[in-house]
């Protein structure tokens, strides 16, 4: 694994997140208008996952990289 490596893992990671947050976030409002509970019920779960790729650390190889050549 190199540098480059890791900035695409942790670009993928936000990215997969924000469409989590976007789909969760259609899914209650669709929801809301059309049957409320079940909207809620599909919407809760994905913006959670979304969240905790958004916020997931980056990889410990990718830490140990990153120090090793004194990247950001």
């Amino acid at each position: 694994m190199n540098l480059n490596e890791c900035k695409q893992e942790r670009f993928s990671s936000k990215t997969i997140g924000l469409v989590f947050l976007v789909a969760s976030v259609l899914l209650f409002v669709v929801g809301l208008m059309i049957v409320p509970v079940v909207g809620i019920i599909f919407a809760v779960p994905l913006l959670i996952l979304g969240v905790t790729m958004l916020a997931a650390p980056e990889s410990k190889t990718c830490r140990m990289i990153r120090e090793k050549l004194g990247a950001k």
